[in-house]
């Protein structure tokens, strides 16, 4: 399910890390609403089958800011997961209409909050285009160190392959899924390279238009769910072109 959230601010300028802040009111208002959900979710280190993105129309991107001149933004917010999505739709919901204050300078007030309707893939190639950066992380469990790569790394979809097997394997679509990321292959048709602030960290992530050869199966798992690490966190969402 797909869900878009219509959002007014009281400022024309937002926190740079603004996926934190989202993650900031979603958390807050889940832990009170649905705490089972939330120690499922947050209690422990655990794969977080959804993603989100935030837009903002003609941006300013500053320093340490993003001056918005209409003083609106739009969260995006996907999952394949039945149960999740109805307790996001009612998290955003219960939150509608409250001032929420986002840091000194600036609240945020839910609008609207709608079910976007999807279509579902059939064939096994389609086009698409990031909504939110595609992180790619290299993790390494001895130094516990993290290092990032887009996709024109000659790293990079070794490294996805490795972290889709991760995540999805656990999960209980069967065996074959592990050959189906095996022979993903993701070409690249409009791209940028972007630097993106999250918490402390400065992540290297891939933005644009692609082209993705899978199993139909595996494609509307990556609509629905996001693609790369971090999606939880506002990362990796896609949409069909």
């Amino acid at each position: 399910m797909r869900l878009k959230i219509l959002c007014h601010l009281s400022n024309a300028e937002f926190p740079l890390d603004y996926r934190r802040k989202i993650m900031m009111i979603i958390k807050k208002e889940m832990k009170r609403e649905y705490p089972t959900v939330f120690a499922n979710l947050y209690g422990h280190n655990t794969q977080k089958n959804f993603t989100f993105s935030v837009y903002f129309k003609h941006p300013t991107f500053e320093e340490d800011l993003i001056k918005v001149k209409d003083k609106t933004c739009i969260i995006n917010f996907s999952t394949g997961e039945a149960e999740l999505a109805i307790v996001f739709f009612n998290v955003f919901t219960l939150l509608k209409g409250e001032n929420i204050k986002i840091d000194e300078n600036v609240e945020l007030k839910i609008h609207t909050v709608e079910v976007v309707p999807t279509r579902k893939i059939e064939n096994n190639i389609i086009k698409f285009k990031t909504l939110s950066p595609i992180v790619i992380r290299d993790h390494n469990q001895t130094t516990q160190k993290d290092w990032f790569y887009t996709l024109e790394d000659d790293e990079a979809m070794e490294i996805l392959k490795r972290n889709m097997i991760g995540k999805l394997a656990t999960k209980d679509y069967g065996e074959s899924i592990e050959k189906e990321i095996e022979s993903i292959q993701i070409k690249p048709l409009k791209f940028k390279k972007t630097v993106v602030r999250f918490y402390k960290m400065q992540i290297a992530a891939s933005l644009g238009e692609f082209e993705i050869k899978s199993s139909s199966r595996l494609l509307n798992i990556l609509i629905q769910n996001g693609i790369g690490s971090l999606t939880g966190n506002g990362f990796g969402m896609i949409e069909q072109l």
